[in-house]
């Protein structure tokens, strides 16, 4: 009884033995299964790589006795491009109605900062224009070799509205005298702008004083 339950009790081992082979086996097996895949795998793009790069033409080489020529390819005649600045035109000021017109004198206004709105009018002769402090500080004043020969100028006194009747025709450029080097002044036109030419000659003095907005003055006049 005693050799029968030694021989049961090798038994478990035996097929523990059996089992570890088996899967030692297997595992080997699969190993070098992969192994050779891969090397297959490996080789198969090396010759898809060089099928890519197999050449698709022939090379003429061109001897001694050879000369190679080339020829120009002619192209159509096209017309040549210039980059133009086109600069977009000043809009034009229209004549105002009526025979009172209203100035105001501003800190910030549409044309920037120091300035007279309108900073440009077009009225006709004998007409009004009323000047408006809006805000301080602030008068006009006449240039006296920038109105019509023989017409009479005016002198605003500061922080005070006033009015100015003009009879002359011609052109009138004046400056807010606390703000000259800011480049505060304006431009009234009575009528037919008779004297334009030497307005545009005389203000390149007057645009010596400006400190800042150098380019206001011609800016104003270009739309007369």
């Amino acid at each position: 009884m005693s050799d029968n339950n030694n021989k049961s009790d090798y038994r478990p081992w035996i097929w523990i033995i059996v089992t570890s082979l088996f899967i030692t086996f297997m595992t080997v097996f699969v190993l070098q299964l992969t192994k050779d895949m891969v090397k297959k795998r490996a080789v198969r793009k090396i010759v898809t790589v060089e099928e890519r790069l197999e050449p698709f033409g022939r090379i003429n080489l061109v001897t001694s006795e050879e000369t190679l020529s080339v020829k120009n390819i002619e192209q159509p005649d096209l017309p040549e491009q210039k980059e133009d600045k086109v600069l977009a035109p000043a809009m034009k000021v229209e004549l105002s109605a009526g025979p009172e017109h209203t100035i105001r004198m501003l800190n910030v206004g549409p044309t920037g900062t120091m300035v007279f709105d309108p900073a440009v009018i077009k009225v006709s002769p004998g007409d009004t224009l009323n000047f408006e402090v809006t805000d301080m500080a602030h008068n006009s004043t006449s240039i006296a070799n920038m109105i019509p020969s023989g017409s009479e100028g005016w002198v605003g006194q500061m922080n005070q509205n006033f009015s100015v009747t003009l009879d002359a025709e011609g052109i009138y450029v004046y400056q807010c005298d606390p703000h000259l080097m800011m480049a505060m002044v304006g431009i009234i036109q009575v009528g037919d702008a008779v004297n334009l030419e030497e307005i545009k000659k005389n203000s390149e003095n007057l645009k010596k004083n400006f400190a800042m907005n150098s380019d206001r003055l011609d800016s104003y006049l270009s739309q007369l």
